[in-house]
């Protein structure tokens, strides 16, 4: 692996100084647009419809129209330019300029991104945006950029995450044994370990086949991004257990960021809120319509009871991340009906 990036750090400096453009600085005209800064922008998604590539789209946008042209970005989805780990690790270096992803991608560089995926802090929609529309937000921000090296700008709602499952379950003691797929994450597998299920990890595009072939009974994920993978073909159960609310933001190379004219600075930050406003009142429209069509198409909604899951829970950052147990009060603090 670190010789595979390796090569790839070497081939992507080589490319970014013939052409004059990226993390470098960018590019005054070489690409036809009379941009001042051109800059690769890595997505796992590679068409609209995708949560972090619609967010990018919003962002994108918003930045050329404040800079005036002067900033163009351009896309690279599909992990074209690497995967995520490879993108953040090597972006210093020019692999990419700015990438969106979720906060809690970066808890290999600091434990408090696991800030992202602490499950049954938020009470809904409104409450995240409390927290993420506010100073806390912009606190967690800041010092998880502090710690990683990078700056973080934005926030955006990604729809609280739920259960597809092969079988019907509402209970806390429904999930105990239950085999499900989970991100290859320190975090969402701790959840799950919390709830005595039997979390294994696998890559999304190989959780369809493990889901048919009875590998797993479930997996977890939003609404949208489970409905994106057609899980609903072999997952009759959804779940509402809306256990996890996490952001996705918009990343780039801190000492880059800081290097750029204030006025640049400032495009920046302002589009990447913006960027978050739009997708989050997006996803939530979507969310509305996903589930006719999913109703439609045959899945069942279970509702649980979310008091219990959230009493089950209580202790969990204490026991698990003690150094997050006073972030997740505080978050806690700003439900709006506290």
């Amino acid at each position: 692996m670190k010789k595979t990036l390796a090569m790839v750090l070497a081939l992507v400096m080589m490319f970014t100084l013939l052409t004059g453009c990226g993390g470098g600085g960018g590019d005054s005209g070489g690409d036809g647009t009379g941009a001042e800064y051109t800059w690769r922008m890595a997505l796992n998604g590679s068409a609209p419809g995708e949560l972090g590539y619609d967010m990018a789209t919003f962002f994108k946008e918003k930045v050329e129209e404040l800079t005036s042209g002067r900033v163009s970005i351009e896309f690279y989805g599909g992990n074209s330019l690497g995967s995520t780990t490879e993108v953040l690790e090597g972006m210093a270096a020019g692999v990419a300029d700015i990438t969106c992803e979720s906060v809690g991608t970066l808890a290999p560089f600091t434990n408090l991104a696991n800030i992202d995926i602490m499950p049954y802090i938020y009470n809904g929609y409104d409450h995240f945006q409390a927290v993420w529309g506010g100073e806390l937000g912009q606190e967690i921000l800041d010092t998880v950029g502090n710690d990683s090296g990078f700056k973080l700008m934005g926030a955006g709602y990604r729809g609280a995450r739920i259960v597809t499952a092969t079988k019907e379950m509402k209970t806390v003691e429904d999930f105990a044994g239950f085999k499900l797929r989970s991100p290859n994450l320190e975090g969402y597998i701790k959840v799950w370990e919390w709830m005595g299920s039997a979390p294994t990890p696998l890559a999304m595009g190989e959780t369809y086949t493990a889901l048919q072939q009875g590998t797993v009974d479930g997996q977890e994920n939003s609404i949208l991004d489970s409905q994106s993978y057609s899980f609903q073909e072999v997952c009759p159960y959804w779940i509402l257990t809306n256990h996890v609310y996490s952001a996705n933001t918009i990343i780039m190379d801190k000492a880059y960021f800081e290097s750029l004219p204030e006025d640049i600075q400032s495009a920046l930050e302002e589009a990447a809120v913006y960027a978050g406003e739009q997708i989050g009142q997006e996803v939530l429209e979507r969310e509305d319509a996903a589930k006719e069509e999913l109703t439609a198409e045959g899945v069942t909604f279970v509702d649980v009871d979310n008091a219990a899951f959230t009493e089950h829970f209580s202790g969990y950052a204490e026991a698990n991340f003690p150094d997050l147990a006073d972030w997740c009060n505080q978050i806690r603090a700003l439900a709006p009906n506290a």
